[in-house]
């Protein structure tokens, strides 16, 4: 019987997409439809999404998207730029290198990765194609260095994760600070070694005046990720209250520092945060109803079952995983991937002993490579639109980074101390 209603349901999801209904309608609405089919109530169902929506760690979303809104359009990324060029820009590859810097503190500020694409894009691409670097290493760094978006805290697919899977968010933060922190000195240390490959001679060492300038300026919005993090791993705040006081700090930043004159454009990402709400809100009840009926079919503890007979190790369950997020990384967008594998897996993981924390960076890292794979990588489409270049070119610039997260990847996957250990010493599980 679930194998019936599995194959009528890939049936009905492939038809869908064929006719361009988003996929997180598809799933929504073919989960809705199976459970009506199964005898589930429409009463019921309707219980089961306000149960699920129910949630403190939600309510937080629409203030982590306000943020992120505020400090993409609010002129952030460039005062963080620049501050990053006084410090390393005199370096071999200098211009990467604070471009690689000023990515990393942008993503902590923002979550998202196609947003630090747009933003670190038009900005750091043209510059460094100015200074003499290879288009195409300029097009790749910045395209790789955007995925940091989505794995440095906070990060909005772990908030995803952390809301399908019911587990703690702020874990699911810390897990992503170690190894993002470690993809930026991968490809720190790959820019610095190819400096005299792909053109670009060091900025000149700034004078006192202009690097004290620069910090300044910068300043205000690395209080946002200080104040966030701070307040919530210091245990000032709950994730919520963290959230809302992220929104309001962006916003008091961005209208007396970035942006005092522009403030009619403050209504706009209102608007933009709240229609980013809405398509969060409408995941979640899409995943909370795919999760009821994945489950009522069994297909998570037949596949637990399954493993554990198998007598499959953890590291090999994951090494499988990889292969078949990869897989569907090149066809499906970050969130799809999220909705269809985290009700099946979830369940799983727990019987044969991987941390939840572990998981969802394996997962995160494999939606970061999923952003740089042809045909549907949106970084590469977003890195072409924003610089007027072709696809093929940015591709071919985002290959050495592409195997360095493969690197990253595996390392990852193989040492789950990576992204377990920093959650267990600030939040150890009682």
């Amino acid at each position: 019987m679930a194998a019936d209603f599995l194959l009528m349901g890939g049936l009905v999801v492939v038809v869908l997409l064929a006719l361009g209904v988003p996929i997180y309608l598809v799933l929504t609405a073919s989960a809705t439809a199976f459970l009506l089919a199964e005898g589930k109530s429409v009463a019921g169902i309707a219980q089961h999404v306000l149960d699920h929506l129910n949630s403190p760690a939600l309510v937080s979303v629409p203030f982590f998207l306000l943020a992120a809104v505020l400090m993409r359009g609010g002129g952030v990324a460039r005062a963080l730029f620049e501050a990053a060029i006084t410090w390393i820009g005199w370096l071999p590859g200098g211009l990467a290198l604070a471009g690689i810097a000023a990515t990393a503190l942008f993503a902590a500020i923002n979550g998202s990765s196609v947003a630090t694409a747009m933003a670190m894009g038009s900005l750091l691409v043209p510059m460094m194609i100015e200074k003499g670097y290879k288009p195409g290493f300029a097009m790749g760094l910045t395209a790789a260095a955007a995925t940091l978006g989505i794995l440095i805290p906070p990060s909005l697919p772990m908030i995803l994760i952390g809301l399908i899977a019911e587990v703690s968010i702020p874990r699911l933060f810390l897990a992503g600070v170690v190894p993002g922190l470690l993809q930026a000195l991968m490809f720190a240390a790959f820019a610095f070694l190819m400096a005299g490959r792909v053109g670009g001679a060091p900025m000149p060492l700034p004078s006192r005046e202009v690097f004290l300038r620069a910090n300044l300026r910068a300043l205000p919005a690395l209080t946002i990720p200080i104040v966030i993090l701070g307040g919530l791993y210091g245990g000032f705040v709950t994730l919520t209250e963290a959230a809302v006081l992220g929104a309001l700090i962006s916003l008091v930043v961005v209208l007396l520092f970035f942006g005092p004159r522009r403030p009619r454009l403050i209504g706009g990402f209102f608007v933009e945060a709240i229609d980013r709400t809405a398509v969060v809100v409408v995941i979640v009840i899409g995943a909370s109803l795919l999760s009821a009926w994945i489950i009522r079919t069994g297909l998570p503890q037949d596949l637990a079952r399954l493993v554990i007979e198998s007598g499959l190790e953890p590291w090999q369950f994951l090494l499988i995983m990889n292969v078949i997020l990869l897989v569907m990384g090149m066809f499906l967008e970050g969130v799809a991937i999220i909705l269809i594998i985290v009700p099946v897996v979830a369940p799983v993981i727990r019987e044969i002993g991987i941390a939840p924390e572990h998981f969802a960076v394996v997962l995160v890292i494999n939606i970061e490579l999923a952003l740089l794979s042809p045909p549907i990588g949106l970084n590469l489409f977003v890195m072409s639109n924003v610089t007027g270049r072709p696809v093929s070119e940015v591709l071919r610039g985002t290959l050495p980074f592409f195997l360095l997260m493969l690197g990253l990847l595996m390392l990852v996957t193989l040492v789950p101390a990576l992204s377990t250990w920093l959650p267990s010493v600030m939040m150890p599980r009682p």
